[in-house]
């Protein structure tokens, strides 16, 4: 039985149908099935159904006082659609039966009453109204839902751009001023790509609450795209009140992985467009301030604030073309592995090389990695990328060494990016490649930059102990060029110091440049450590490596990065000496 009983109005101006009905269907009212309220006319039903919007079904006679039982049939639609009138008459003749029907009847029973048939009647009627109110129900549950997701994204509850754009267009409307700031979380997609969608959509969520309260009454806070967000700031029309709010922000937008023991640059790039620009449409606002969020990721500077000026969309067009070619060039496989050797600096001997890859675009042809590895950092391509190099360097270097066994070994440096080390499987990838190329772990050196190990410490020693036990050797790259600590440095498993070329360049002209490498050198030869260095042009920059007891070096002196059929002729030229 219901928990609430059903209500039954009935309406008839017999006073003996109310002592039958109480009589007869007393079990039902006491077990607290049916309840009933009594009236004598139409009118006086209306009046009840007005204020008693629970009651389900209508048992009423046809010929009363007052309105009739035709013209409350009648009525009932006004009141409730979907409430069920059930005619009691003793007047049960076809042409009354097809009358009360033809009005809105549900059924129709004829006095004297069958107690028996009325109570069968009366259940599939509440059913009948019940299933009724229940699809209404849901069904402007479903349209709450729908009116919902129109204006107020689904995850974080904030309002979504449909919603944003109507405080413009408010404001726009009233020429009130106003700051529209679009931020995007520089390293969100990192997160996602690294650590999964669950995880990140966790700590985006508790980075809402810690830009909100940043926020002042009136300030409205919404989501627009995955890590992208707009703030719509009413009466600002100061560029330096709303600087002053923008670096308020960037301190807010800071990620933290602690569940992982990991954490990440919280980098935030802010596009402002103010309310003084004097667009007439909301999406110009809303497109200018994207236009100035995407210039500010450009930028060299990290947690970047850039106003809007029109200059900017010519910059931000190529930049989002560019980054939808890097996808499709990944789909077409418009990359290509080249490689640069590194020589033992006392004998000029081939001891390995380090793979770099390079983009063959189909129309701006061969594109430098420093147009294209930031923007795929950014967007978490890196992972693919990176992946396909580790696995077609591998590849191709297994070859040679079967082609030119004489020739080996050597080592075959990649380059990782902090992205690919942190993703859970990568130790497995590892073992993969080097199981199905048939490579010994000590023939790959991954290189590690020291920004990665500075970023992330404990996650990234875990991860190069994983690769140590691997007899995979480990290279810390670019260094110099961060802040290392040196006591950190000491517990890390490297085998192998790299030196940036911003040193070697200036190395027989620049007194301090000069300090500084033998410095290096001497570090890492404490730590014992080899050491490379990059960027090598000049046989004076050899000379004075060599007598600083650098080990090895790579750089346009000996040759540039060059393509499989060079490395393949070097080979063949190597071998015929």
């Amino acid at each position: 039985m219901p928990s609430t009983p059903a209500c039954i109005l009935v309406v008839d101006d017999e006073p003996e149908l109310k002592r039958l009905i109480e009589r007869r269907l007393k079990p039902q009212i006491e077990t607290g099935e049916f309840q009933f309220l009594f009236t004598t006319n139409g009118m006086d039903a209306l009046d009840v159904l007005r204020s008693n919007p629970h009651i389900s079904v209508i048992l009423t006679d046809l010929n009363m006082p007052g309105m009739d039982g035709w013209a409350l049939l009648e009525q009932l639609p006004k009141i409730d659609p979907l409430l069920k009138a059930v005619v009691v008459s003793a007047y049960g003749d076809i042409q009354n039966i097809r009358t009360a029907m033809n009005r809105g009847a549900f059924d129709f029973l004829t006095k004297p009453i069958n107690f028996q048939d009325l109570i069968v009647t009366i259940r599939k009627t509440i059913d009948i109204v019940t299933n009724s109110r229940l699809q209404k129900q849901q069904l402007e549950t479903a349209v709450e839902n729908l009116q919902y997701l129109a204006l107020y994204d689904k995850l974080t509850g904030l309002p979504n751009q449909n919603h944003v754009l109507e405080c413009i267009r408010s404001a726009v409307d009233h020429q009130l001023d106003f700051a529209l700031f679009y931020l995007a979380l520089d390293r969100f997609k990192v997160i996602r790509y690294g650590y999964g969608k669950t995880l990140a959509e966790k700590f985006l969520i508790q980075e809402v609450e810690r830009i909100k309260s940043c926020l002042q009454p009136g300030d409205i806070l919404a989501r627009i795209w995955k890590d992208e967000f707009v703030l719509f700031l009413p009466n600002i029309k100061s560029e330096n009140i709303a600087l002053e709010k923008a670096n308020q922000l960037h301190q807010a937008f800071k990620l933290f992985l602690p569940e992982r023991r990991i954490t990440a640059s919280g980098n935030t790039s802010i596009g402002i467009a103010l309310s003084s620009l004097f667009y007439e449409q909301a999406e110009d606002f809303l497109r200018a301030a994207d236009t100035a969020m995407h210039y500010a990721r450009m930028q060299s500077n990290k947690n970047c604030t850039v106003f809007f000026n029109p200059e900017m969309q010519v910059a931000v067009l190529n930049r989002l073309q560019l980054e939808s070619d890097l996808e499709l060039g990944l789909e077409n496989q418009e990359f290509q592995v080249y490689y640069q050797p590194i020589y033992n600096l006392t004998n000029q001997n081939l001891v390995g090389f380090e793979a770099l890859v390079r983009w063959q675009h189909p129309s701006r042809g061969l594109i430098p990695p420093s147009d294209f590895i930031p923007l795929a950092e950014e967007t978490g391509l890196i992972i693919p990328l990176g992946e396909w190099v580790l696995r077609e360097s591998c590849r191709q270097f297994s070859y040679w060494k079967k082609e030119f066994p004489d020739q080996f070994p050597l080592s075959l440096s990649v380059n990782l990016s902090g992205l690919q080390i942190l993703k859970s499987d990568f130790s497995g990838l590892i073992d993969e490649i080097i199981e199905s190329n048939i490579l010994e772990g000590f023939s790959l050196k991954l290189e590690i930059t020291e920004s990665i190990l500075m970023e992330n410490p404990e996650a990234v020693t875990e991860y190069m102990n994983q690769l140590k036990s691997r007899k995979i050797q480990l290279s810390i790259d670019d260094f110099g060029t961060g802040y290392s600590c040196l006591s950190y440095l000491q517990s890390l498993p490297l085998d192998t110091l790299k030196i940036d070329r911003s040193f070697i360049m200036n190395i027989n002209c620049n007194p301090k440049s000069l300090d500084i490498i033998k410095t290096l050198i001497t570090l890492a030869h404490s730590l014992n450590l080899d050491v490379v260095a990059e960027g090598v042009e000049t046989e004076e920059q050899i000379n004075i490596l060599n007598d600083l007891g650098c080990e090895y070096g790579q750089g346009y002196y000996f040759s540039p990065p060059i393509n499989v059929n060079s490395v393949t002729q070097l080979f063949q030229k190597n071998k015929s000496i």
